[in-house]
């Protein structure tokens, strides 16, 4: 897969502390990337930079190949951005404040209700955005992201302040454009759960260092698994005669680490031995574990590459 964003050695300060230190990340295209930290990691500074609304002490950052700065304002004919909080005009509708941006860009106003019907408030579209709920409010910002459909979005927080319903909503919104339009998405968030069930790919950063980046199946899959069989002592016997740790768990289940290489020939064993084998499955841990324990301030600096 290509890149469509590129990183290299990006830093950012303020005053005397460093915000962004030495990042680079790969963003492939077509890719829904999530990017993940604490409060105050340095995403939404990383995304200001990305877009151009503020300027990296040092690094480079490219987009299609071509460094940031070349770009200039041709970059919003590819990018669409919702960063922290948009702004919006509360005294004019959300029919209004989206047609104000298609005219001093001289774009088609035919968009507006397109962007409006995709994101689910076009029923509110001539109602004052003051009079807006904070989800409808998240939505206005992503039918502004949405405008003159970009390749390539750029959103932070985007379910912030939505009801179970509507994140579901806009999760399934942003897939769809991942996997059926070719859309590159690259979205910061705190909930760990969402990020899970919808991305390819993973950032995690802490106090502005990078902790990971690649693909989100690697980092969850663990060398644990779970067996369940009938003959549970004898089962014991011979995984710990192999030098193996094993943890018993409830309702008669044995945890066990291995390499994923050794589990066909352990369950060739169990077979040979006529064991009852009712479940053999690895454990997947969840992105909330491996986000706290790699966050955790005695864990020494992790970086998984890419492509490693």
């Amino acid at each position: 897969m290509e890149s469509i964003i590129t990183l290299s050695n990006v830093s950012k300060s303020y005053q005397l502390q460093q915000v962004v230190k030495n990042l680079s990340l790969i963003i492939p295209e077509g890719s829904l990337y999530g990017f993940l930290g604490p409060n105050g990691a340095g995403k939404t500074t990383t995304m200001r930079i990305l877009i151009g609304l503020i300027e990296a002490d040092n690094g480079e950052i490219f987009l299609k190949g071509k460094n940031i700065k070349e770009w200039n304002k041709s970059l919003f004919n590819h990018v669409g951005c919702f960063i922290d909080t948009p702004s919006y005009y509360p005294n004019l509708t959300a029919y209004e404040n989206l047609a104000y941006i298609q005219k001093i860009t001289n774009k088609p106003l035919s968009e507006v209700n397109r962007v409006l019907k995709i994101t689910g408030i076009f029923h509110v579209k001539d109602k004052k955005v003051k009079n807006f709920s904070m989800g409808m409010k998240q939505r206005l910002g992503l039918a502004f992201a949405m405008l003159n459909d970009p390749d390539i979005l750029i959103l932070d927080e985007p379910t912030n302040g939505l009801d179970p319903e509507g994140i579901h909503e806009i999760r399934n919104f942003l897939i769809n454009l991942c996997k059926n339009e070719g859309k590159t998405i690259f979205v910061s968030s705190h909930n760990l759960a969402e990020i899970e069930m919808m991305a390819d790919y993973i950032a995690l950063i802490n106090q502005g260092e990078l902790i990971y980046d690649g693909k989100l199946d690697d980092i969850l899959i663990s060398k644990e698994y779970i067996v369940k069989v009938k003959q549970t002592e004898e089962v014991i016997q011979m995984l710990t005669s192999r030098g193996l740790e094993i943890t018993r768990l409830r309702d008669g289940k044995i945890s066990f680490k291995t390499d994923q290489n050794k589990i066909a020939f352990i369950n060739k064993q169990m077979t040979e031995k006529n064991v009852d084998v009712y479940e053999l499955t690895p454990r997947k841990r969840t992105l909330e574990e491996m986000f706290l324990d790699l966050t955790k301030k005695d864990n020494p600096k992790k970086v998984v590459g890419l492509y490693e």
